[in-house]
């Protein structure tokens, strides 16, 4: 299935280019509270549609006395702060990272809140409340002085694990992997399955493919001393430290993990932000690590451009003017107090090279910045940054203002068989031949969550020639000829190049997923049809079949299957699901 929403029913006149323009609105749309007291790191943000109305909510991570700040989009023009607890000010200590999930894929969005004070908390979505789940799912109540935590699903069995990130020195707590067990529990499994479970000052982490072989690889980024970590997923649960063997164990004061293809080469970057030189940190500024389609990287941020040489905290990959090239926006804490700078907002040339704009609009940028996060309030298809400043300090919601004249396309994903968020899918679009990409995360960057909807600009291009969703679960949607200026739903398993977008085809088909019967309208007589499951045993056939029909398949069991039609010596191939 395809959802189509419609946000500019007329193109707009192209101008010869566009602007960037971002100017703090934070306190025009309604946030306007201080979130705490002043602490050491900030605390995080979420850009995420909490309740399932297709407009982008925010939630932020508080200080101590503080609870947790829910704001409520209204109609795109406003927030309204609303609550989720009985209780508000139950959980008014100092938090960290705050991350909408879904993680008993029953369609409403749960929460993760995470403290390196009073411990972390799983809540399970109850209509419009949240519940403490934290006991009974797993998860223990003891302060493990988590920062980050980012999901991912480690063995594809479409359930979002977790990993946390905890920073604190002198003790013997180190960062733990809880696996989902699918029934609304988890447990942890870090030592068994590989990860390095030695102390270290964890700011945050990252799931994604970095060798795009399907399964969902883990970099984390450590503070002083240790070497960053990757480990590459074997596919079969376990993992294996190729830190040093990719070229990634930096050492430095690392904040972020930020991710995105920022070359469009199809494999994916690692940005992350530094201190300058300090005896703890001998790479001084930021770093940023090009994958190199070997499984190794190379820090190019010198020659790109980006080693921006500053306190640096929070960044985030977004397209600005949607001129379809990834730019990088990075926070820092100072205020312009001192020589070091306040912000850098690097405008992406398309050649591997950026320019550290100062005509952006960011030099009224007066706030210690942490945390930042992507999404777009109003769904006019140009993106905003969230940034959570230091809790002493207003949130800052900076808005692109100039008329853009660039087209883009927006995607929301549901998984099926996959983690219903869709975590770990892959997004391919081709725009007159030249193609773009994004990975699906959940708790990125600086204890950071970004918009659920993944957002592509296309320049001047009039039609996307095709997106296509690569699933963990291994199932590929196509969808073909897709019109500008909108956002669509996907839903997995629906192939809509088949479906509805190959005029070649000699059939449609429906519902995918299937309960026990599939419905099959054919342009002609089908001779043939045979089921196959995905190892090529044949489970059903039929000889022939009229031009409308429907096939029972109740007695196969659920999983993924293909099925042969054959009309007048023409075959056609189609995919679909059985629950």
């Amino acid at each position: 299935m395809i959802r189509i929403i419609f946000f500019s029913l007329i193109l707009p006149c192209h101008l010869a280019f566009s602007q960037i323009n971002f100017v703090d609105r934070a306190n025009i749309l309604g946030l306007n509270e201080h979130t705490g007291n002043s602490v050491f790191g900030g605390s995080g943000a979420s850009f995420v549609d909490f309740d399932n109305d297709g407009l982008d909510d925010i939630t932020l991570a508080t200080g101590a006395g503080v609870p947790v700040q829910f704001y409520k989009n209204i109609n795109g023009q406003f927030f309204v702060e609303t609550s989720f607890f009985t209780s508000p000010n139950t959980y008014n200590y100092r938090t960290r990272s705050a991350c909408w999930v879904d993680y008993d894929n029953d369609g409403d969005k749960d929460f993760f809140l995470t403290s390196d004070t009073d411990g972390n908390r799983l809540f399970r979505r109850e209509n419009n409340s949240l519940v403490d789940v934290t006991v009974s799912s797993g998860f223990p109540l003891d302060n493990l002085y988590t920062y980050g935590a980012s999901w991912g699903d480690i063995d594809n069995d479409g359930c979002l694990d977790v990993y946390l990130s905890n920073r604190i020195g002198d003790t013997t707590i180190t960062n733990y992997l809880f696996k989902n067990n699918c029934d609304g529990t988890f447990s942890e499994v870090t030592n068994s399955i590989g990860l390095n479970n030695l102390p270290a000052l964890s700011f945050c982490s990252g799931f994604f493919d970095f060798n795009n072989d399907g399964w969902q690889d883990l970099y984390v980024a450590n503070d002083k001393f240790k070497p960053n970590y990757l480990y590459k997923n074997n596919g079969d649960g376990t993992f294996t430290d190729v830190s040093q063997s990719s070229g990634t164990d930096v050492v430095m004061d690392a904040m972020s993990v930020t991710i995105d293809d920022f070359n469009a080469d199809g494999f994916f970057d690692i940005y992350i932000t530094n201190t300058p030189e300090t005896i703890s940190t001998p790479q001084p500024g930021c770093v940023l690590f090009k994958n190199n389609g070997d499984e190794t990287f190379s820090n190019i941020a010198l020659s790109s451009g980006t080693d921006l040489d500053s306190f640096s905290w929070g960044s985030s990959f977004l397209d600005a003017d949607n001129d379809s090239h990834i730019d990088l926006y990075v926070n820092t804490q100072y205020s312009g107090e001192n020589m070091y700078a306040t912000y850098a907002f690097y405008v992406n040339n398309g050649d591997e090279t950026f320019d550290n704009s100062t005509i952006s609009g960011f030099q009224t940028n007066a706030y210690r910045s942490y945390a930042s996060a992507i999404g777009d309030y109003d769904n006019n298809g140009v993106v905003e940054i969230l940034v959570n400043n230091d809790v002493d300090q207003e949130p800052s919601l900076w808005e692109n203002i100039e008329v853009q004249s660039n087209n883009y396309i927006s995607i929301d994903l549901e998984g099926t068989v996959s983690n219903k968020d869709a975590v770990g899918s892959i997004i391919e679009i081709s725009v007159n031949g030249t193609k773009q990409y994004r990975h699906v995360m959940l708790g990125e960057g600086y204890l950071s969550q970004n918009t659920e909807t993944h957002h592509f600009g296309i320049g001047n291009a009039t039609v996307v020639d095709y997106i296509k969703i690569k699933w963990l679960s291994g199932i590929e949607d196509i969808v073909y000829n897709v019109s500008p200026n909108q956002k669509i739903n996907i839903i997995e398993g629906t192939f809509l190049s088949v479906n509805e977008f190959n005029d070649d085809s000699i059939v449609n088909y429906y519902p995918n997923p299937v309960n026990e019967e599939l419905f099959i309208n054919s342009k002609k007589k089908i001779d043939s049809l045979e089921v196959f499951d995905i190892t090529g045993r044949i489970v059903f056939v039929s000889y022939p079949l009229v031009n409308n029909t429907k096939i029972n398949l109740s007695l196969i069991e659920s999983g993924n299957y293909f099925a042969k039609l054959t009309s007048n010596g023409k075959s056609e191939i189609i995919k679909f699901i059985k629950k």
